[in-house]
C-alpha cells in the first residue's frame, strides 16, 4: 500500500513538472522613453508621454508583465535607456537584468512638419536580435490611435490577448487636440524630476483639454491620496496616524492634536443636579451609575530620510476620568468611587515602502501613568507608605510600554488603498466591580486596538469613499467592543473638504450581544503649507468603569498641522 502511494505521488510531481515545463513563459518587457527628433520645443518630453500611451495598452493584458515606470527609474536611477542603449548588446544585458525583463522596447517620434513618424522596435536582450518593429505615421491628436495600434501589434507578436478597449480606440481613431499628449509628456517629465506639484498641474491641464485622456486621469489618480482624514479616539492612547504612511512621503510635517469626549446624553445625577457636566448612565438595576470622561492633546513630527523610508515622533499627554456613583438610601446618591488617569509619553514609529503598492510601518510607545483614585469602601485612614493627592485620593503612578504594526496596500493606479494598523500595551486599568461582596476595583489590562481602512477615490482627488473598521479586543475580559464606519469625503477646489459617515457598532459580553448606533462629520480647511481638520464622532461604547453599562459619548477631535516646513529646502 506504502508503495503505491509512493508511485502516486512521484507520478503527481512528474505531471507537475511536466505541466510548468510546457507552459508558456510570461514574456516580460520593458519600455524606454522614445527620442524625438523635431525643432519644436514644446516636443522635448514627448517620448515620455508617447512612452507611457504604450504602456497604458499594454497593461491591459493578463498575458504580458511590464515595468511600470516608477520601478523602472528606481532600479536604473541615472543610467540611460532609450535608443542608444538598445543597441549596444552589453547595455542591453545589463539593463535586461537589472530590470529583470526578456525584452527591451525602445522607439523614435519624428516631426515630420505636421505628422508624427513613430517607429518602435524590440530587442531580445537574451540573443540582442530585434524580434519585432513596428511604425505609423499619424497626427500628435490620434494619441490613443497610436497607443492602441502599436499595443496590439505589441499583443499580437506574443500572441497576447487583446482588450476590447484596446480595439475600440484603434476602431475609433479619434482625432483630439494634440495639447493634450504635449501637456501628458510635461507633466511625466516633472513626475520625473520628483516636482510632484508640477505633474499635478500638467496633468490636469492635459485632462481638462482631453477629459478622455485616460492616461493623465491614471497618473492623476496615482498622485491622489486614497485615504480619507477620518480619524477616531481609542479607549485608550493610540497614536492616530499609522506608520506605513513614513514610507514614501515626500514632505515633513508637525502636527498637534487635541481631543475630547464625555457623555452625549444621561440621567441627571440626583445628587449634583440637572447640570450635564454630572449627567450618569445607570445600570440595569438602577442603583448605580456612572460617567466616562476624556481628554488630550499631542504634539509631533514627520520626517522622509530617502525616497523609501520615513520616521515620526510624537509627545502625547492624554487624560481619563471615570466616576462611580451610588444610590445608598433612596432617592439618596453619592459618589461611591472616582478615578483619574493622567498619562505623559512619547512614541517613536517608522515606516518603509517595499514596493510602489506597498509600505510597512512599526512603533514604540513608552508612557508613565498617574492615577488617582477614591473608593467609599477604602480605608479612611491610608495605609502607611501610601501617597496621596490634596483631595485625599490614592495615588498610584506606573510605567508602561506598546508596540505599533502597520501595512498601507493601494493598486496600480493609486485609487483604492488599504490599510491596517494593530497596538498593544502592557498598560492597566480598573473597572468597578458592584457585587456586595467585592464593591472594589479589579485591574484588568488595555485592549488589543486593530483598526483598517479601505478607501477609494473615484475621481482623482476630488471624492473619497472609505470603510473603516475599528476592535478593541479585551483579552483578559470577557468583552469586545467593534465598529463599522461607513464614510463620504468631498474635496472642493483642493481649499476644503467635507466628510460625513455612519456607525454600527457592536458591545460583546457575558454572552451577550448588543448592536448600537452613531455618525461621524468633519471638515478641512488648507491654506498654503497649513491644514485643520476637525471631526464630531457620536457613538455608544462599553464603560470603562462599570461592567455592563453602555455610554453614549460624543468626540471631538482637531488637528493643526504644516508641511514641507524642512524638504522644501532640501529639495532645492
Amino acid at each position: 500500500m506504502r508503495k503505491r502511494w509512493v508511485v502516486f505521488f512521484v507520478a503527481l510531481f512528474a505531471l507537475a513538472g511536466a505541466a510548468s515545463l510546457g507552459a508558456a513563459e510570461t514574456p516580460t518587457v520593458a519600455l524606454s522613453d522614445f527620442v524625438v527628433n523635431s525643432g519644436n520645443p514644446s516636443y522635448s518630453f514627448l517620448g515620455k508621454g508617447f512612452a507611457e500611451i504604450v504602456a497604458f495598452e499594454l497593461k491591459k493584458s493578463p498575458d504580458l508583465r511590464l515595468v511600470d515606470r516608477e520601478k523602472r527609474n528606481e532600479l536604473l536611477g541615472e543610467m540611460e535607456f532609450a535608443l542608444t542603449g538598445l543597441t549596444d548588446p552589453a547595455a542591453q544585458l545589463e539593463i535586461g537584468k537589472l530590470l529583470s525583463v526578456r525584452y527591451l522596447v525602445g522607439g523614435s517620434i519624428t516631426d515630420m512638419g505636421g505628422p508624427l513618424l513613430v517607429s518602435l522596435s524590440m530587442v531580445d536582450v537574451e540573443t540582442s536580435e530585434v524580434v519585432w518593429r513596428d511604425q505609423v505615421t499619424e497626427s500628435g491628436g490620434r494619441y490613443a490611435y497610436i497607443g492602441a495600434y502599436f499595443g496590439k501589434s505589441l499583443l499580437k507578436h506574443f500572441k497576447a490577448s487583446v482588450a476590447k478597449s484596446t480595439e475600440a480606440a484603434l476602431a475609433a481613431a479619434a482625432e483630439k487636440d494634440a495639447a493634450s499628449v504635449v501637456a501628458l509628456s510635461k507633466g511625466i517629465a516633472a513626475l520625473d524630476k520628483g516636482d510632484k506639484t508640477e505633474a499635478k498641474k500638467q496633468l490636469a491641464e492635459a485632462k481638462r483639454i482631453d477629459p478622455t485622456n485616460a492616461v493623465a486621469g491614471a497618473f492623476l489618480a496615482k498622485l491622489a491620496s486614497a485615504s480619507a482624514k477620518f480619524k477616531v479616539v481609542p479607549e485608550r492612547y493610540v497614536s492616530y496616524y499609522n506608520p506605513a504612511y513614513l514610507g514614501g512621503m515626500e514632505k515633513d510635517r508637525v502636527y498637534f492634536n487635541w481631543s475630547t469626549a464625555n457623555l452625549a446624553w444621561g440621567d441627571a445625577n440626583p445628587g449634583l443636579g440637572e447640570s450635564r457636566n454630572y449627567w450618569i448612565v445607570m445600570n440595569e438595576a438602577g442603583d448605580y451609575g456612572t460617567f466616562d470622561r476624556q481628554r488630550g492633546q499631542a504634539q509631533g513630527y514627520q520626517l522622509p530620510i530617502g525616497r523609501r523610508f520615513g520616521v515620526g515622533f510624537e509627545i502625547f499627554s492624554p487624560e481619563v476620568e471615570n466616576d462611580i456613583q451610588r444610590q445608598f438610601a433612596p432617592p439618596l446618591w453619592k459618589e461611591s468611587g472616582h478615578e483619574t488617569y493622567r498619562y505623559s509619553g512619547g512614541f517613536l514609529s517608522c515606516g518603509y515602502k517595499l514596493s510602489p503598492n506597498l509600505s510597512l510601518g512599526l512603533g514604540g510607545l513608552l508612557q508613565k501613568t498617574t492615577r488617582s483614585y477614591y473608593s467609599e469602601f477604602l480605608p479612611v485612614v491610608p495605609p502607611p507608605g501610601q501617597p496621596v493627592d490634596q483631595n485625599g485620593y490614592w495615588l498610584e503612578d506606573f510605567w508602561s510600554y506598546g508596540a505599533i504594526l502597520a501595512a498601507a496596500l493601494k493598486n496600480g493606479n493609486g485609487d483604492v488603498a488599504w490599510d491596517i494598523i494593530g497596538s498593544w500595551s502592557n498598560d492597566k486599568l480598573y473597572y468597578f466591580d458592584t457585587d456586595p461582596l467585592v464593591q472594589a476595583y479589579l485591574q484588568y489590562g488595555a485592549p488589543l486596538y486593530v483598526e483598517q481602512t479601505l478607501s477609494w477615490s473615484p475621481n482623482g482627488q476630488k471624492t473619497f469613499l472609505a470603510l473603516k473598521q475599528v476592535n478593541d479586543i479585551y483579552l483578559d475580559r470577557d468583552l469586545y467592543y467593534g465598529r463599522l464606519m461607513p464614510c463620504v469625503e468631498q474635496w472642493f477646489f483642493d481649499l476644503f473638504s467635507l466628510r460625513l459617515g455612519a456607525e454600527g457598532s457592536i458591545v460583546a459580553r457575558g454572552g451577550v450581544t448588543e448592536l448600537g448606533w452613531g455618525a461621524t462629520a468633519g471638515a478641512t480647511v488648507k491654506v498654503w503649507k497649513f491644514e485643520l481638520d476637525a471631526n464630531y464622532t457620536l457613538r455608544l461604547r462599553p464603560s470603562r468603569s462599570l461592567p455592563g453599562v453602555t455610554v453614549p459619548e460624543y468626540v471631538f477631535f482637531l488637528t493643526f498641522s504644516a508641511n514641507d516646513l524642512v524638504t522644501s529646502f532640501t529639495k532645492r
